[in-house]
């Protein structure tokens, strides 16, 4: 029996299925997919999958590909690092949701006159324009709720909430775009954000059930970002008010906040994550996961690090900052090929070792 063109397309989009899932069941997918084509226009040859099959496959693909407890070793091993970029990118956006609220509340929860150094919002004061800013600024915290709802063992509400975190603050205030430069820069700094919720909407499908952590574990995974991002918050506010007031130099400021922007965190967090990976892969299992959902974060640290830099000229503060975050990159860089490297070795070391975060619902 002769192959229509239709049908070689649909096996070309079944390719995307790992081969031993395609060994047991492509044959019936392409039967399904061909009687669903007879409901529709006569002849096969001139038509092409619709739109909903292919991203049926596609999600089907990713859905088998990043598995979850049951599933084959590879498959498992990757969707756990995905599912592990997933939270630790909800743990640091959290921290950087909490910065932005604590400044937030400093910049707008208090009169300029009750604090020293403090400087004037944006917008009269009970004005939409000022409204607007101010929840623009506390959208981030949705970044906690999302985290919040998914150690919990609630998937949908945490990819809601992680999806409003991501879109709300530049829906109340949209970029200014002067050019095509900064509109590339623009989308530099928003991949890391946008690559932990795509990471949490593939990671944890239906068959990969999300950590459901007691409350006693849960707490302190949300409290820590927490009060970490406003300690931050509040360091950054004494030391503006301080610049402000001529008592600390305004490039002690532009250095610090160098090292408390998103890429700037970024370096950090993913450095102490690469230090603990090489410190324990040799000893545990599980860190090959870990490291591997390092790599992926720093992929896009690395984009929005580098979306910052600018030739420094003769100005000494715009040297000083290049300097810094020509620093951040090349730790970014290191760690990124580092992660990688020590998850892979992790990974063989295990022989398709199955140890995650995919929990009954009732740990």
């Amino acid at each position: 029996m002769s192959v229509s063109v239709l049908e070689d397309r649909y096996r070309r989009w079944l390719r995307l299925l790992p081969a031993s899932y395609r060994a047991e069941r492509e044959d019936e997918m392409v039967w399904a997919f061909l009687e669903g084509a007879q409901s529709g226009r006569a002849g096969h040859d001139d038509q092409r999958p619709r739109f909903l099959e292919i991203a049926s496959v596609v999600a089907l693909a990713l859905r088998v590909r990043l598995g979850g407890p049951g599933s084959p070793p590879r498959s498992c091993l990757w969707g756990e690092a995905v599912r592990r970029a997933a939270l630790f990118g909800l743990v640091y956006w959290t921290m950087i949701g909490c910065v932005y609220a604590g400044q937030a509340v400093l910049t707008y929860g208090f009169p300029p006159e009750s604090l020293p150094g403090a400087v004037m919002g944006i917008g009269d004061p009970g004005s939409p324009e000022r409204m607007r800013l101010v929840l623009a600024e506390l959208a981030p915290l949705l970044w906690a709720v999302a985290l919040g709802a998914l150690v919990r063992g609630r998937p949908r509400t945490a990819k809601a909430a992680a999806t409003a975190a991501l879109v709300v603050p530049y829906a109340l205030a949209p970029p200014l775009f002067l050019n095509a430069e900064s509109a590339l820069r623009w989308a530099c700094s928003v991949l890391p954000a946008v690559v932990t919720v795509l990471a949490l909407v593939i990671g944890f499908h239906r068959d990969a059930p999300p950590p459901r952590l007691p409350a006693r574990r849960a707490l302190p995974l949300l409290a820590v970002p927490v009060a970490a991002g406003l300690l931050l918050a509040l360091v950054v506010g004494v030391l503006a008010a301080a610049t402000r007031a001529g008592t600390v130099p305004a490039p002690i400021l532009v250095q610090a906040w160098m090292w408390v922007d998103t890429p700037g965190l970024a370096s950090l967090a993913l450095l102490a994550l690469t230090v603990w990976c090489a410190a324990m892969g040799r000893a545990l299992t599980w860190p090959g996961p870990a490291a591997l959902a390092g790599a992926i974060l720093a992929v896009p640290a690395v984009l929005a690090r580098a979306g910052t830099l600018s030739p420094g000229g003769a100005d000494p503060a715009l040297g000083m900052t290049g300097l810094a975050g020509g620093v951040q990159l090349a730790v970014l860089l290191a760690s990124g090929i580092t992660l990688a490297v020590v998850g892979v070795r992790a990974l063989r070391a295990t022989g398709g070792a199955t140890a995650l975060s995919g929990r009954p619902r009732g740990g």
